[in-house]
């Protein structure tokens, strides 16, 4: 049964006029094509021959701001038209399509002109050309591209990166072979997602180049923008930031006679050069874009060395004896400015109100006083203002260097919260608010 079905089919085929690949067709026709006709690699098929091309992305491997380099794989699909190699399908047994090697027929020299690595004429001995009936030919080259890509670390690491791979025709010009885009240019249906990147868009965009000799030659290029993922640098570099940034503050808040002001603010000091180092060497060294992030590392690193001075010169105020005189100046600025400002509860000052020289307040009762002469008017208003400066004078002094050391303390925490909320809101609206 089963031959007698086999055979039904076989003479189905055969009256219906349907011819088969065979290897005697194919063979027949590509003797016909590169050795009756002779075929020269040498010569364009075309006066100007156009070429289109397609990216198909694969994968992106990495995009890396600090050496600057784009490294993605895919291929790409290379279309043009060589007359010479068409055929008539019917009159050479239904062969719809040959393949051939680079070294068999004409290819354009095409050169990835932005490459880093592997710079030269593409080339591909492994990927066959494919041949159709109308002499229309499609090669598929694969790679791995790695390009130099310039970046802007502005907005590191909330930055959006815009990369391209550029496809230059090499050694014909532009009235020899012009570069077009193959459909959109650009197709990801075979793309895997980046974890460290997120491909936001794509586009195509031809140029001319023209060489030193004022030669034109046609250029493609394929664009892609991506934006950087940043749950990462939430966690692992903005966090750690943000916390030191308090800590900086937060050593005024530290009690003097602790004995760990200084320790404590030479290791938040220090902690902070190390987060600087490690985000240093993830950015270019370049001066051309400034990045944030980096800005906002200096001014908190300045802070922090300045709050190592503030807080010498606080600890210098608390360890002074009393018995070292508190000069006017001083008293002046800590106890009738910054007091005032920081509203220091230090001093009770109505308690001292009522006190002058030797404990004694001077009173004057005009009722109980006979008219006074004019001499004696002028003594007693002598005698109180001698009064009013020795009030004065016992005023200050009942201000000591630790009274002033504690003033500043709460003044420096005060001010130092307030910078680096300031900063810290700038650095996130100009930064983590673009993103």
């Amino acid at each position: 049964m089963y031959i007698m079905c086999l055979s039904l089919v076989l003479i189905f085929l055969s009256c219906s006029g349907v011819k088969s690949f065979t290897i005697k067709n194919e063979t027949s026709l590509r003797e016909e094509l590169f050795v009756t006709n002779e075929y020269d690699v040498n010569v364009r098929p075309l006066s100007r021959v156009t070429v289109q091309i397609k990216f198909n992305l694969l994968t992106i491997h990495e995009l890396n701001i600090r050496d600057q380099v784009f490294r993605v794989s895919g291929w790409l699909t290379m279309v043009w038209l060589d007359k010479r190699l068409s055929w008539d399908k019917d009159k050479h047994g239904n062969v719809q399509f040959l393949f051939a090697t680079q070294s068999e027929i004409w290819r354009p020299a095409m050169v990835v002109s932005n490459s880093i690595e592997n710079v030269g004429v593409l080339a591909d001995e492994f990927t066959p050309f494919r041949i159709t009936t109308g002499g229309r030919i499609f090669w598929e080259p694969t790679g791995i591209f790695v390009v130099y890509c310039e970046v802007d670390i502005t907005y590191y690491p909330f930055d959006t990166q815009e990369c391209f791979i550029t496809v230059q025709s090499w050694g014909y010009n532009l009235r020899e072979v012009n570069v077009t885009a193959l459909g959109e240019g650009i197709d990801i249906q075979e793309f895997k997602p980046n974890g460290e990147w997120q491909l936001t868009s794509f586009r195509v965009s031809t140029e001319d180049n023209i060489d030193s000799k004022g030669d034109s030659f046609s250029q493609i290029k394929f664009h892609f923008k991506l934006d950087r993922k940043s749950n990462y640098y939430w966690l692992n570099v903005l966090l750690p930031v943000l916390v030191n940034s308090i800590l900086t503050a937060l050593v005024f808040a530290l009690p003097a006679e602790s004995g760990e002001k200084m320790g404590y603010s030479l290791t938040v000091l220090l902690s902070f050069a190390v987060l600087l180092t490690l985000v240093a060497d993830k950015i270019p060294s370049t001066s051309i874009n400034t990045s944030l992030i980096v800005v906002y590392f200096a001014i908190v690193l300045v802070l922090g060395a300045l709050a190592v001075a503030l807080s010498t010169i606080v600890l210098e105020f608390y360890f002074r004896s009393d018995a070292e005189p508190i000069p006017k100046w001083v008293m002046f600025i800590s106890k009738d400015i910054v007091g005032r400002m920081v509203c220091y509860k230090g001093i009770n000052t109505s308690k001292n109100s009522r006190r002058v020289e030797n404990g004694v307040e001077p009173k004057v009762d005009y009722n109980d006083d006979p008219p006074l002469d004019r001499a004696t008017t002028i003594k007693r208003e002598i005698f109180l203002r001698k009064a009013s400066e020795i009030y004065r004078d016992r005023m200050n002094c009942e201000l000591r260097w630790r009274d002033i050391s504690k003033i500043w303390d709460v003044f420096f925490l005060r001010l130092y919260l307030l910078v680096i909320t300031c900063v810290t809101l700038g650095f996130l609206i100009g930064t983590a608010g673009r993103a």
